[in-house]
This record gives structure tokens, sequence and C-alpha cells, in this order.
């Protein structure tokens, strides 16, 4: 899986340039890299989830800057897959619920699905129950406390 790796690298290498210097042939090869690293990368290999959310995040943004708004179904779909992969507990799911209700919040902006933006909801909302429960310190678990409403620890 060692190609696997600096394929990957490589492609993280182009999408931080791109970020930098905003050269899209930099984002293009990005995606080009990313793309190699899913074809080999093995369907029930444990870094797969993570090539398909390379991949979704650079074509989103790819989408955006070229305002290729038809073509926000592939990213979305790259999103879906990951998350399907990212079960409840995983570290990168919550991440992966994020970008994907923007992806769809995206595309409903620009096609107007309202079931985007319902997806999108539920996804929001879910990703709140799970930041919850990831950080029991946030401000809307503290009334559940009665030493953290009152200032006393």
């Amino acid at each position: 899986m060692d190609t696997l790796a600096s394929t990957t690298d490589a492609g993280h290498r182009l999408f931080a340039q791109y970020r930098m210097m905003q050269d899209s042939s930099d984002l293009n090869q990005s995606i080009n890299h990313f793309g190699r690293a899913l074809d080999i990368c093995p369907i029930d290999h444990p870094c797969r989830p993570a090539a398909l959310f390379n991949l979704a995040t650079a074509m989103f943004i790819n989408c955006q800057v070229n305002e290729t708004y038809p073509d926000l179904d592939i990213p979305i779909s790259f999103f879906q897959d990951a998350l399907a992969l990212r079960p409840t507990g995983h570290p990168d799911r919550l991440v992966t619920q994020l970008h994907l209700a923007i992806a769809m919040l995206s595309r409903f902006a620009k096609r107007g699905f309202q079931r985007d933006v319902d997806a999108a909801e539920e996804l929001l909302n879910a990703s709140r129950s799970s930041s919850a429960i990831l950080n029991p310190y946030t401000k809307s678990n503290w009334s559940s406390d009665s030493s953290a409403s009152t200032g006393a620890f």
C-alpha cells in the first residue's frame, strides 16, 4: 500500500498548494491524485472512506471554483459513500456529515432541490447531537449540570 500513501500525500500537497496559490492546475492535479488513490484502494481497506472524502472535497471545491454546479452530484455521491463507511462513533463521521451537508446546501442554492435542504438539515441535526456527545462541555449541555449552571466547579 506504499503507492496508496504516496499518491494520497501528493494529492494533499497539491491541494494545499492550490489553497495557497489558487492555481487551478494544482487543484486539477490533486483531483487526479485523489482519484488514483481511490482507484487503487481496495473496497474493504480501512483507508477507503478517507480516499472517498479526499476526492469529494477536492471535487467540491473544483465545482465551486469553476461554477460547474451540475457536477455537484459527483462529490455528493462520494461524501455519501464515505459517510456510509464511517459508522456512528467513528472519529471522522462528524466532519463527513458537515461536508456532505454543505455540498447539499450548495446544490440546493444552485438547483433548488428541496430534498437537499431536508437531507442537509437532518445531517446538521445529527452532527449537532454527535458533537454534544463528543464534547459534554458544550453550552447546550450546561443546563443539565447544576454545578456548571451555578458556576461552581
